[in-house]
């Protein structure tokens, strides 16, 4: 037998050493992916043959203080699919876009995404999501998740505002409280097959979510019917552009009712212009007028530069260098004292009294009543109010200041500056939330009343309130007086600035009171805004007060002072809401004004025109809708822009504005919109330039900065 060469056993050791190395490497391969990537890949493999759906944590229940709900959370069903596990995705879309009424190319688009899970119908109702069902399609799977709904229609929307369609708060309480309201997502995590099929049984791990806290207002539901039903008549008999009506509690800052016009459902809110989820008693300043007087008033009293017995002569005007400033009737009261010039409300009276305070008191007591800041009440949006410098503020400043012109402040902080005049001389912070409730173990946090500071003492509370008393019973606010009780209150008429100038024929007028005298269980302030023909405080918002303040006062079962006066029965309110359905909006678009106004009227709704033409091109909210009678409809007409649906117009570019002003943006060229998220837009959908039809829903993306 041939011995093998050298040569020969020198390759044999090669090939055994390049086998050798090879399984060496492979060993030293195996042991880096086990030993240090194993955890790494392990959990890659768990996410690909898992998937994670999240659970949507109910929203906690807004209710009013009596626990009548005003805000709730259902169950309905929102439709997902599994791209991987449709068979025809070009089938699939056609069969989906019947039955949702959606674009058969947006739905191809989404099934056909290399993703595991991607959303096609958030929130459907009941009949849609069995039609779906009925279609018996692979790849596509429903989840439970909660939508926002609310029962009372309109009723404090201004107050409630809304959710998105991820339950997240995007206005009014809703918003300031989302955290509290939203709780905790819960997860369910499942196991797939390597074919993309869901394994039977196989779930891998579930998290319940955990219910938002549920929250109790101080908002009582008749009250805020009683107060919206009564600006509502008030704005059709008068012709007003809209108002706002406050009723507080003075002894702790509690808000019963904050009724605003024009208004919106919050259960459509995206079918409404940007502008009426405004809410005009928080964010819009105004010239408060002779309501300020008191103001005025007070810090006089309280100073010692004026008593009620103080001698003034009013010839009907007064002279400050730069303007001549004259009583809102041109009348004169001659040698008269300061209870007079109150009651009549004497411009000149209030002029010579604000010039005796001089500009360091007067600055002085208006921090101190909380006019140069935000109340801190807890509503987004609250405005600052508007006050020339005390640097640069000259003697006429003063003067105009003195009788509520050219300081422009907000519904909400006159109201709590109201309070502090009637309640002894104690300014709060008013309170809008009264208890929240954890509402898996029930326990409750109250949310205890702020108390500010002392303003001015119990005497000249004591004295301001006699003289507001007299200017009822005796002065200008005489059509304020309530069948059974003693009311006192001030009357206000404010010209408006319009583009930086005063106008001669803009007015806002309103009217500040409360009622009983001796124990103020209440206080209300009044405002219209425009009203036509009749301007006058003392004409217009005092009657709204005294019927306000008749139902207030007797659902809140306070004594009357005369009992004997009251003829009638007490209404029964909470039957009257519980009638007060809401019903749908009608078509009057392509109507002539005149005649859509009238068929909106005879359905019960108030209606706005924007514009000067003669016919109707678009109306918000569209036909339909589902609102409570008394809710207003907004009517564009041909001067407006043009809002009519299907003529092409280009998407403008919305990313990093604010939900309002994106929809405002939007709304301006008669595009809808449909969001998820909360904070600034990130992303958009048609992408801006993207040519659409007028009407298209463009679909935002929200986040909140930072996040």
């Amino acid at each position: 037998m041939r011995q093998p060469t050298i040569s020969l056993r020198r390759r044999i050791l090669y090939v055994l050493a390049a086998f050798l190395l090879i399984f060496l490497s492979l060993i030293f391969r195996v042991g880096w992916i086990q030993l240090v990537q194993g955890a790494e890949l392990r959990q890659e493999a768990q996410q690909f043959r898992t998937r994670e759906i999240q659970i949507q944590p109910k929203r906690g229940t807004v209710m009013d203080r009596e626990g009548r709900d005003l805000a709730v959370s259902v169950d309905v069903d929102s439709l997902f699919a599994v791209p991987t596990e449709i068979q025809d995705v070009q089938q699939t879309a056609r069969a989906l876009a019947d039955v949702l009424e959606h674009q058969e190319e947006e739905l191809f688009d989404r099934l056909s995404r290399s993703a595991s899970f991607v959303w096609i119908a958030r929130k459907l109702n009941p009949e849609t999501a069995q039609q779906v069902r009925e279609l018996d399609l692979r790849g596509l799977h429903f989840t439970r998740e909660s939508q926002r709904v609310y029962p009372k229609g309109s009723l404090a929307s201004h107050v409630l505002g809304f959710a998105g369609i991820d339950s997240q708060g995007l206005e009014g309480l809703e918003r300031s409280y989302d955290e509290i309201l939203t709780g905790e997502p819960g997860k369910i995590v499942m196991e797939f097959d390597a074919e993309g099929r869901e394994i039977p049984q196989a779930v891998y791990r579930h998290v319940p979510s955990r219910q938002g806290k549920h929250i109790y207002l101080t908002i009582d539901e008749v009250i805020q019917y009683i107060a919206e039903r009564e600006l509502s008549h008030a704005i059709q008999e008068t012709g007003a552009k809209g108002g706002s009506i406050l009723v507080m509690d003075p002894s702790n800052g509690d808000v019963l009712a904050l009724a605003a016009r024009p208004d919106y459902d919050p259960n459509q809110w995206a079918e409404f212009p940007p502008q009426l989820w405004r809410n005009p008693a928080i964010s819009n300043t105004e010239h408060p007028g002779s309501v300020f007087k008191p103001v005025i008033a007070a810090a006089a009293l309280e100073t010692g530069r004026v008593t009620p017995e103080t001698t003034f002569y009013d010839p009907g005007y007064v002279q400050v260098p730069g303007a001549t400033i004259h009583n809102w009737d041109r009348e004169g009261l001659g040698s008269t004292d300061f209870a007079t010039g109150f009651i009549k409300s004497a411009n000149v009276i209030f002029v010579k009294t604000g010039l005796r305070l001089g500009l360091d008191e007067f600055y002085l007591y208006l921090e101190r009543f909380g006019l140069d800041s935000t109340t801190g009440i807890a509503l987004p949006g609250e405005a600052h109010a508007i006050i020339p410098e005390k640097d640069s503020a000259r003697e006429v400043d003063l003067a105009v200041m003195s009788f509520g012109q050219t300081l422009s402040i907000t519904a909400i902080q006159m109201t709590t500056a109201l309070a502090a005049l009637v309640n002894g001389g104690m300014l709060l912070q008013p309170r809008l939330v009264r208890e929240i409730e954890d509402a898996e173990t029930g326990q409750v946090t109250e949310n205890r009343t702020t108390v500010l500071h002392q303003v001015v003492s119990e005497d000249t509370s004591s004295t301001l309130r006699q003289l507001m008393v007299n200017t009822v019973e005796d002065g200008t606010g005489s059509r304020a007086q309530i069948p059974g009780y003693t009311a006192g209150g001030k009357t206000g008429t404010a010209q408006k600035t319009v583009d930086g100038v005063v106008s001669r024929d803009r007015h806002v007028a309103s009217f500040a009171g409360f009622a009983p005298a001796d124990e103020p269980a209440v206080v209300c302030l009044i405002s219209l805004d425009e009203p036509q023909e009749h301007y006058y405080g003392g004409l217009v918002a005092a009657p709204v007060f005294r019927q306000v303040m008749k139902e207030t006062l007797r659902h809140l079962g306070i004594a009357p002072d005369d009992p004997e006066s009251l003829q009638d029965s007490p209404p029964d309110v909470t039957q009257e809401i519980e009638q007060y359905d809401p019903v749908a909006v009608p078509q009057v678009k392509g109507m002539p004004l005149d005649e859509a106004g009238e068929i909106l009227q005879e359905g019960g709704f108030e209606y706005s025109v924007v514009g000067d033409g003669a016919e109707v091109l678009h109306q918000f909210p569209s036909s339909g809708v589902k609102m409570r009678p008394g809710a207003t409809v907004m009517l564009y007409t041909e001067e407006e822009k043009e809002y009519l649906e299907g003529e092409a117009v280009d998407v403008p570019d919305v990313r990093g504005m604010s939900l309002r002003r994106a929809a405002e943006r939007l709304n301006d060229i008669g595009l809808r919109i449909q969001v998820s998220g909360s904070g600034v837009v990130v992303e958009q959908n048609p992408q801006p330039g993207t040519e659409v039809q007028r009407g298209d829903i463009v679909h935002l993306s929200l986040e909140s900065p930072g996040s």
